[in-house]
C-alpha cells in the first residue's frame, strides 16, 4: 500500500467516522430533548428523520454527477460546506419547517462526502477491495459509537444544551471536510473528472492474476480455484439492473438502512418508554455500534477469502433477531442480545453489499450502479415516520420494531437463494458493446 492509498483511505475514514458521528448517531440522542423543548410529537420528531434520510438516499446521483463531471475532490468541498449549513440550522431550529429543512440539507451532505465518493477512491487504490473497504467502514462505524458519547459530554457540561452541541459540530465538520477534500485533491485522477475513465477501453479484470496470457480463465480457475467469485468483464449499468442479484442486493441494502435509520432514531426512545433509564438505552445504541465497528473490520478480511453472500445471510438473520429482541424486552441482560444482533447486521450488511456489487457487476460502472443503491435510502427513510405513527396510534413502538425483524427475514431467504450472475439471466441485446451492454461472465469456480 502506498503512502498515497493510505493517506486518503485514512483520510475518507475519518469524514465518514464524523459525518455518521454528526448526523445520524448524535440525532437519535439529541432528538428527546428537541421534542420536550420544543413540544413536538414523536410524529413530528419522526419525520425528520426521515427527511435527513430520503435527503440522503434520494440525493446519490448527486455526488456521482460532481464526481463525474468535476471530479472527487469539488464534490467533498460542496459536501463540507453543505453540511456545515445544515448543523448550523439545526442549531436555531425553533420551528418544524426550520428542523425539516436542515435535515435535508444534512442528508444532502451526508452522502456527498459517505460511501459514494469513498468507495469510487478505494477501489482505485486497493486490489484487496473487500479488506480496504472493510477497514474504511470499521473506521467510520466508530462515529456511531463516539457519536452519543459526544452529545452527552457536551450537554454534561453546565450551561451548554443541545444548540450549542449542532454549532461545534457544524464547525468541525467544515474544518476537516475541506482540509479532506485537498488531500483527496493531491492525486490528479480526483482532481479532475472521473467522466474521463469512460472513455478508455476496457480491460478485462483477471480471475487468478498468476496465469499467463496463453491461458484462459476457465484454465486457471480450475487449476487453483477460487472461494470468492469476481466477474472478468464490466457489466454495463442497465444490463445489471436487470439481474435478480442487483435486485436483491439493493433488497438487503434497504433492509439494512430502514432498520439503522430507525433503530438509531427510535430505539432511545422507545426503550426509555418500556422502564430503561436514558443512559442505558444510550449506551445499547453506543455497544451496537461498536459490535458492528468489530464485525467490520473482520468481514472485510473474511470477503477476500469467503463469498461476501455468507456474511449477508449471517448479518442479516442478526438483525432480524436482534430488531425482534428490541421490540419485546426491556431487561437488561436480553438486551445485549438486540445490541449485538443488531450490531452484526449493520456492520456486515453493507459492507456486503458494497463488495457484492463490484465482484458481480465490475468497477467501471460501479459508481452509478451503488449510488443507484443508495437511492433507496430516500424510501427506506420512511421508517421514522412510520414508526413515529405507529407510536402515535398504538402508544408505543413495538409493532415498528416487529416489522423490521419481518423485513429482514424475508430478504434473508432471498439472498440465502442468490447465487452469482451469469450470461442468459437477463434478456439478450442486440448490437450492443461487449463492455457496457453484453457482460461476459465467467462460470463460478467450483
Amino acid at each position: 500500500m502506498s503512502p498515497l492509498a493510505g493517506g486518503h483511505l485514512a483520510t475518507l475514514s475519518t469524514l465518514d467516522l464524523l459525518i455518521s458521528a454528526a448526523t445520524f448517531s448524535s440525532l437519535g440522542i439529541v432528538l428527546p430533548h428537541m421534542v420536550s423543548e420544543l413540544e413536538w410529537s414523536w410524529s413530528q420528531a419522526g419525520l425528520g428523520f426521515t427527511i435527513l434520510g430520503a435527503a440522503c438516499g434520494g440525493s446519490s446521483l448527486l455526488p456521482t454527477l460532481l464526481i463525474r463531471k468535476f471530479g472527487v475532490r469539488l464534490a467533498l468541498i460542496c459536501g463540507a460546506l453543505l453540511m456545515a449549513l445544515g448543523l448550523y440550522t439545526m442549531s436555531s431550529v425553533n420551528s418544524l419547517l426550520q428542523y425539516f429543512i436542515a435535515a435535508a440539507i444534512c442528508g444532502v451532505a451526508y452522502q456527498m462526502l459517505g460511501t459514494i465518493p469513498s468507495t469510487f477512491v478505494i477501489s482505485r487504490h486497493f486490489k484487496n477491495r473487500s479488506t480496504a473497504l472493510g477497514l474504511y467502514f470499521t473506521i467510520g462505524g466508530f462515529g456511531n459509537v463516539f457519536g452519543p458519547w459526544m452529545v452527552m459530554a457536551v450537554l454534561s457540561v453546565e450551561g451548554q444544551v443541545w444548540r450549542d452541541y449542532w454549532v461545534y459540530q457544524s464547525l468541525l465538520l467544515l474544518a476537516t471536510g475541506i482540509a479532506g477534500a485537498l488531500i483527496i485533491g493531491l492525486d490528479k485522477r480526483f482532481a479532475q473528472p472521473a467522466e474521463r475513465e469512460l472513455t478508455e477501453p476496457a480491460i478485462e479484470t483477471k480471475i487468478e492474476p498468476a496465469h499467463t496470457p496463453g491461458t484462459t480463465c476457465e484454465t486457471a480457475a480450475a487449476a487453483k480455484p477460487s472461494r470468492v467469485y469476481v466477474t472478468p468483464v464490466d457489466w454495463g449499468v442497465k444490463e445489471a439492473m436487470r439481474t435478480p442479484q442487483y435486485m436483491i442486493l439493493v433488497a438487503a441494502y434497504f433492509a439494512n438502512l430502514m432498520a439503522l435509520v430507525t433503530v438509531t432514531s427510535l430505539s432511545v426512545g422507545h426503550l426509555v418508554e418500556r422502564g430503561v433509564s436514558n443512559e442505558t438505552a444510550g449506551a445499547m445504541l453506543s455497544l451496537e455500534a461498536f459490535i458492528a465497528v468489530l464485525t467490520r473490520i473482520g468481514g472485510g478480511f473474511l470477503g477476500e477469502r469467503v463469498d461476501p453472500r455468507y456474511l449477508m445471510i449471517v448479518s442479516l438473520a442478526a438483525t432480524s433477531i436482534g430488531c425482534a429482541v428490541l421490540a419485546t424486552s426491556n431487561s437488561h441482560s436480553i438486551l445485549l442480545i438486540y445490541a449485538i444482533g443488531t450490531g452484526i447486521g449493520f456492520g456486515l450488511t453493507a459492507l456486503s453489499c458494497t463488495v457484492l456489487m463490484m465482484n458481480y457487476f465490475g468497477q467501471r460502472h460501479n459508481l452509478e450502479l451503488f449510488s443507484s443503491m443508495c437511492l433507496v435510502g430516500a424510501a427506506s427513510a420512511l421508517g421514522p415516520t412510520i414508526g413515529g405513527v405507529i407510536r402515535d396510534l398504538t402508544g408505543n413502538f413495538i409493532l415498528m420494531f416487529l416489522i423490521l425483524s419481518a423485513v429482514a427475514a424475508i430478504v434473508w431467504v432471498a439472498v440465502v437463494m442468490m447465487r452469482a450472475p451469469k450470461r442468459g439471466e437477463t434478456p439478450e441485446t442486440t448490437g450492443a458493446s461487449p463492455t457496457l451492454d453484453t457482460p461476459a461472465i465467467a462460470e463460478r469456480a467450483a
